[in-house]
């Protein structure tokens, strides 16, 4: 009985959703979009939706369609600022998690991205964005970034160290095949340490499956020379990039 009434009671108080039409001059973004699987509303709304999406998100920073809804409308009015911010709050309320979400979302708005702004998202996904060490980006509800360095003091950490900790992190990149990354991590490892060899190995490895002869060939020339050893590995792709001329 309790139950009957309780379904009941909860059909009484669920109103029908109004139109978007319904309110000219008098938009109240709550009443349509609350209960709507709608994730486009039409653009004479865009202003008076971004401010609505902005507050869910505050309110409630694991509302996943808030924030989805958000970036596809700050795409569509092609706001790159604004578009930012909405993703930086998704990062950071996902945290680790939601690594397919945060991929597609990322994808979807990189045309929109200046280089710096994807690269910041791209080079944190696999670890995450802490909302205090984020630049102070004007728009983001999570963010909490601050001018300058929470390091009040840096343990001294010698090469080996540094280095394996670059390994780590290349095969971070590589497990969601953020291939460019991870090249890039090993490139200044190895430029840092030229004598580890399993960083070759796994450098070597990317520039072999994605033929990177540009890549290999400056990092070459930079290891010669810091007259750096180059393992039989090195030599042995280069033979297999002259071989592609035959």
């Amino acid at each position: 009985m309790a139950a009957e009434n309780n379904t009941k009671l909860v059909r009484a108080t669920t109103h029908p959703e109004p139109l978007p039409d319904q309110f000219p001059g008098a938009f109240e973004p709550v009443y349509p979009v609350s209960g709507s699987t709608e994730l486009l509303f039409p653009s004479e709304y865009h202003e008076l939706l971004a401010d609505f999406f902005c507050h869910c998100i505050a309110r409630d920073p694991n509302d996943l369609r808030s924030h989805v809804r958000r970036i596809l409308l700050e795409h569509e009015r092609e706001d790159r600022g604004q578009l930012f911010a909405a993703l930086l709050d998704l990062f950071i309320a996902l945290g680790k998690r939601g690594i397919r979400l945060r991929g597609r979302m990322l994808e979807f708005a990189k045309d929109k991205l200046d280089p710096s702004q994807y690269g910041l998202l791209s080079e944190s996904f696999a670890k995450g964005l802490d909302s205090f060490r984020v630049p102070v980006v004007f728009g983001s509800m999570l963010g909490r970034g601050i001018e300058g360095n929470l390091n009040l003091a840096r343990p001294v950490t010698d090469k080996r160290e540094a280095t394996r900790d670059a390994l780590v992190e290349a095969r971070e990149y590589l497990e969601y095949s953020q291939l460019d990354e991870a090249r890039t991590v090993l490139e200044r490892a190895i430029l840092r340490e030229p004598r580890r060899a399993e960083l070759y190995l796994d450098l070597l490895a990317i520039y072999r499956s994605t033929r990177d002869r540009g890549n290999f060939s400056r990092m070459s020339r930079e290891l010669e020379r810091m007259e750096a050893p180059l393992p039989e590995a090195w030599r042995e792709l280069a033979e297999y990039f002259r071989s592609l001329n035959d």
